[in-house]
């Protein structure tokens, strides 16, 4: 088996240990293997698609829609997750989750009921409980080995891949768990009663008079500027002084972008093609650069845990151990001082873009 070690992984009071829970027959049929990478079935990702929205679309159906959307997303992605062990499967499982959030707070305050910030909260600590085994998926498969052989051959790579390797089968054992444990089951249920009920007429006490409740009537395009409006007032705020940005200003203006993104996919059918293109290829370039200077946060982080969990080590790998996390951490830190200095452009060419919903 070799070194033991313990990873954290967070909250996992839902679920029992990989090594001892039982599948859920009635989701999916369950494969616990030592290799997350190893192909099990032909299940494969799915990426998120544009809701189809008419250019009439009221408010309530572009809402209904949208929400279906982000639901077949996640859903899709069960079988990549549990069968398969794809690591795109569980990146675009937090992608949907991420994008369900975005979308319960894209339409106005209208659409903002208890139920729905409930189901919005549930989704978040959902995704959580799948970071642990996609932050291990990046570094392992991104992070690390550039690091280690643009450093040459160094016999403490070694150990600290076989402990990133160890950390990552166990973080995946509990990512399956997650996703076929009660938590996740009971949230897809309740996701999708609450879509079929249109819950949000009964939590705001309109059962009864739906039709003339104009926010939900309005064209969807008027709430789609408003929104899209405010969110792109949201990142701008957050990107001024881009050179002064502390790590959590940095994040929260990143998380912004997400947002503006999202929405901006969610609404993209009720636009031309052609005048959305220049603002999503800038949008897209600045989020590059922002993801790259994630993945040093990534790698600080991961690297933190597996070097703090060393008992049973001898000094001498100890030592090993400590030099190759400070080569890994020190090379993409170099290399986010790089990057960094490509956003700064890239940021002024987002701002120049006019917004296509003004057009």
């Amino acid at each position: 088996m070799g070194q033991q070690f313990e990873f954290k992984l967070g909250a996992q009071e839902d679920v029992l240990h990989p090594r001892r829970f039982a599948p859920r027959q009635d989701l999916l049929p369950m494969v616990i293997d030592a290799d997350p990478t190893a192909a099990r079935g032909h299940a494969v990702a799915a990426k998120a698609r544009p809701a189809i929205l008419p250019a009439d679309i009221a408010a309530e159906d572009a809402f209904r829609l949208t929400l279906l959307q982000c639901k077949w997303h996640i859903a899709s992605n069960i079988a990549a997750i549990v069968e398969a062990r794809e690591t795109e499967g569980i990146h675009q499982m937090r992608v949907g989750f991420r994008r369900l959030r975005v979308a319960l707070t894209s339409f106005g305050g209208d659409f903002r009921t208890p139920a729905l910030e409930s189901l919005g909260a549930r989704a978040r600590k959902l995704a959580e409980k799948l970071a642990p085994a996609r932050d291990l998926d990046v570094f392992v498969e991104e992070l690390l080995e550039p690091a280690a052989e643009a450093n040459g051959a160094v016999e403490a790579f070694g150990l600290l891949r076989a402990r990133a390797g160890q950390a990552r089968r166990t973080a995946w054992d509990y990512a399956v768990a997650h996703v076929t444990g009660p938590s996740f089951g009971a949230f897809m249920n309740d996701l999708s009663e609450a879509l079929d009920g249109r819950i949000w007429f009964e939590a705001a006490g309109r059962a009864h008079a739906t039709k003339g409740h104009m926010a939900f009537e309005i064209p969807a395009r008027e709430i789609a500027g408003r929104m899209l409006a405010h969110r792109l007032k949201v990142a701008r705020k957050r990107g001024r002084h881009l050179n002064r940005l502390t790590d959590e200003q940095r994040h929260a203006f990143r998380i912004s972008l997400k947002k503006l993104r999202y929405t901006a996919e969610f609404f993209a059918p009720l636009y031309e093609a052609r005048t959305m293109r220049p603002f999503h290829r800038r949008l897209s370039r600045m989020q590059d650069i922002l993801g790259g200077l994630n993945d040093v946060a990534v790698a600080r982080s991961t690297l933190d845990k597996l070097v703090a969990a060393r008992d049973g080590l001898a000094a001498s790998e100890r030592a090993d151990l400590s030099f190759a996390a400070g080569i890994v951490y020190g090379w993409h830190l170099d290399r986010a001082g790089h990057i960094w200095k490509k956003g700064k452009t890239r940021w002024k060419d987002f701002a120049k873009v006019e917004p296509f919903w003004e057009n």
